[in-house]
């Protein structure tokens, strides 16, 4: 994060430089700020190579942040910090040695809905959820840790066939933390009349669950609600929710078993599992090969037993194999490569935390210039939606995306979304 802050500032500084006619008497000033921080994200580039075998490189690198800050004051202690812990002054555009070249992929190659283990998971929801011989509005919940599957599982069961045939209505919302009740009733009031979302003036906060009632009168609804951490929203909203005996049905993932038994005490909550060490594997090699299977076997060999030490890193987890095997897939296929990457999974804590650290180094080995693009996008809310071409214009007009180089501007701004996109 720090070595962004100067390829930013770096960025800016260039732009002054251009206006430098314009600028009295602060141009020599900019140009040799300019030349410093150039140096220093050579220096940033050697300290990460070195990030996961010098403790002292780590702990300098966390500090230089606020060094930054105040840039002109410190140069001379940045400069004595570099030459203590030995870190050269390397070519700030050099890239690891055991990154390859972006290698788009077939937006068929891979889909993590399509989860290992999944299935039978899969099948036993749809069952509970068709099963009419109860007729009230049942609410089943999916429960478990963070990175288990949860969000993916549960898509899984709100696109099939069976509940689009079965249901009036099928509505889907994604919760935050901070929910807003209102503004999740208007967003179901919405799904089940899309033209209300544009009629003016818009329905009254005070009138939507009248409003919401009418609406959902006599039809059989299904409703997802992704992410529930507090049983407060379930019961802000389910008064507002019809219960008319034709067996509706809801379904809630979960990180909180309390959460999953308050919603409905009478419907046992289903727990996901972790994979095992055979089906951690196979996820594992999916993502780290995406071009298929012939890809997998021809390099197996070599790769195996530390994939298979990767893998069992992972836990089980679902989301921490499929982020591990995205940064796979950026390095070179040597057995060498894999273990420096392995090197840097010295986990010791509990399974909970293990997507977290996984997702961390997935940040710490993204290229330099997708960086500031990534920060960028997580400026914005949770759950906020933001088109691909507005990202990239965004990016663009921050000076993300160089000027110069391969194809048009916006060509190497939509290489640089097909590279995030292939590292989620």
């Amino acid at each position: 994060m720090e070595a962004v802050a100067v390829k930013y500032a770096l960025g800016k500084l260039s732009l002054l430089l251009n206006m430098g006619l314009e600028l009295y008497n602060v141009s020599d000033e900019v140009s040799e700020m300019h030349l410093r921080l150039c140096m220093i994200e050579g220096f940033l580039k050697d300290a990460h190579s070195k990030r996961s075998t010098n403790p002292a490189v780590k702990q300098w690198v966390s500090e230089l942040l606020n060094e930054v800050k105040a840039i002109r004051n410190t140069l001379k202690t940045i400069s004595d910090l570099r030459t203590d812990l030995g870190i050269t002054n390397t070519s700030a555009g050099n890239e690891e040695n055991d990154r390859v070249p972006f290698r788009p992929t077939r937006p068929s190659d891979f889909d993590d809905s399509e989860i290992i283990g999944f299935d039978s998971d899969k099948h036993q929801i749809i069952s509970h959820l068709l099963d009419t011989k109860i007729k009230r509005r049942v609410v089943l919940s999916i429960i478990g840790i963070g990175g288990l599957g949860k969000t993916t599982l549960a898509q899984k069961v709100y696109k099939s066939a069976e509940l689009e045939r079965r249901f009036n209505c099928r509505i889907w919302l994604s919760i935050s933390q901070k929910f807003n009740e209102k503004t999740l009733l208007r967003e179901i009031l919405y799904s089940v009349q899309p033209d209300l979302r544009k009629k003016e003036p818009a329905v009254k906060d005070d009138e939507l669950t009248s409003e919401l009632r009418r609406s959902l009168t006599g039809m059989s609804y299904f409703i997802v609600l992704d992410d529930v951490w507090s049983i407060d929203l379930w019961e802000k909203l389910k008064t507002s929710l019809p219960d008319e005996n034709i067996a509706s049905r809801v379904l809630i993932t979960s990180r909180f078993l309390d959460v999953a038994k308050a919603a409905d005490g009478g419907i046992e909550p289903y727990e996901l599992r972790f994979l095992n060490d055979d089906e951690s594997l196979k996820l594992l090699l999916q993502k780290a090969f995406p071009f298929g299977e012939p890809e997998v076997q021809h390099h197996l060999t070599d790769l195996k037993d530390v994939a298979k030490i990767l893998a069992n890193k992972c836990g089980g987890l679902p989301l921490a194999l499929i982020v591990l095997g995205s940064i796979l897939s950026t390095k070179n296929r040597t057995k060498n490569a894999w273990k420096r990457v392995n090197d840097t999974l010295n986990w010791h804590d509990e399974t909970a935390n293990r997507c977290s650290q996984v997702l961390l180094l997935s940040y710490v080995d993204l290229p330099y210039h997708l960086k500031p693009c990534f920060l960028y996008l997580a400026c914005f809310p949770e759950d906020y939606k933001i088109s691909t071409k507005r990202a990239m214009r965004m990016w663009i007009a921050e000076g993300f995306v160089p000027k110069e180089g391969e194809g048009t501007i916006d060509d190497r701004a939509q290489n640089y979304f097909d590279e995030l996109l292939q590292r989620e």
